[in-house]
């Protein structure tokens, strides 16, 4: 076994597919996780996720050559402050969180100039959120957003552009703030909606009588409501500007639809429902086909699979 040691934080679905495909590497390293919740780093552990776990975050971490947060974007400033003091020189620090310009300014100004962030965001569907859904492959052929600061090390961005591969994926770089902009159309805004439909429907008259005919097209709607409420509210809250503007977005767009039912405008809204149809279908075979990733190769060649150790050792060694 390599004398590369990365300390995952956060046990649930992501940080257990990271540990889960890390040690399926022929140059495997030592992989240490850590989780505020006992029961999912037992969980991860027992899937073989991990060669150990701390319960302590600082004895977690302690000369980690990489430290993953797979913990919501709500945790991470604070976990950074705890971290700050303790990692080594040229220890490299990333994310798993779907915000990143905000992350980026808390590193930036929490981290010492010896330890270097990039951020990172898997564009990954598991097949649940809890730690049992994880898996080996959950990042093969996915797209794995990679958003570094010009002032980062060089060396700490290749190493994880080296390890995205090394787990199957695309590495995809883009700004920060173009990303968070993205972003908010296809991750923020549908948990708000879901969660604005749940409030909605739940808060008016007749909800005992209404919830017994909720079925499958209801309960796959609310899907992106799941989750701990502490943990949505701070996500909602990571991107507040680019959120805002998709709601207005998105209620113009219920507005014109509204104004089509009223007029009872049954060629507009047919045109409305088959544009959107066609355009649903399309994305739906392009990311079931893992046709998205291709749109962005890191270059005009094939990545070569890059060793792990060689990697690590470059970092704050090469001028």
């Amino acid at each position: 076994m390599s004398q590369v040691k990365i300390s995952i934080i956060g046990a649930g679905v992501i940080g257990t597919s990271l540990g889960l495909a890390l040690k399926q590497l022929d140059d495997a390293p030592r992989v240490i996780g850590h989780d505020k919740d006992p029961l999912h780093t037992r969980q991860a552990s027992k899937l073989g996720a991990f060669d150990k776990t701390d319960w302590n975050l600082i004895n977690a971490c302690d000369d980690a050559d990489l430290v993953i947060l797979a913990i919501p974007a709500g945790e991470i400033p604070e976990t950074l402050r705890v971290l700050a003091d303790e990692l080594k020189p040229d220890a490299v620090v990333t994310d798993t969180a779907p915000t990143k310009a905000s992350i980026l300014q808390a590193a930036t100004e929490i981290l010492p100039p010896s330890v270097h962030f990039v951020g990172g965001h898997p564009i990954v569907s598991p097949a649940g959120a809890e730690t049992k859904h994880a898996s080996a492959t959950l990042f093969k052929d996915a797209l794995y957003c990679l958003t570094p600061s010009p002032k980062v090390s060089p060396d700490a961005v290749k190493l994880l552009e080296d390890l995205v591969v090394l787990l199957g994926g695309t590495p995809f770089y883009v700004d920060p703030a173009e990303h968070d902009g993205l972003v908010s159309a296809v991750n923020d805004l549908p948990i708000l909606t879901a969660l604005a439909l749940i409030h909605s429907v739940s808060e008016s008259p007749g909800w005992d009588e209404t919830r017994r005919l909720a079925g499958n097209i209801f309960a796959g709607f609310v899907s992106a409501a799941d989750g701990e409420p502490d943990a949505l509210t701070a996500g909602l809250l990571a991107n507040p500007k680019n959120l805002s503007r998709r709601i207005d977005t998105l209620i113009n767009t219920l507005k014109t639809v509204q104004s089509l039912l009223d007029a009872e405008n049954s060629e507009a809204l047919s045109a409305f429902v088959e544009k959107s149809v066609s355009a649903r279908a399309t994305w739906q075979a392009d990311f079931a086909g893992n046709q998205l990733s291709d749109l962005y190769p890191v270059d005009d060649e094939p990545v070569e699979r890059p060793s792990l150790i060689k990697t690590f050792l470059g970092i704050g060694k090469r001028p």
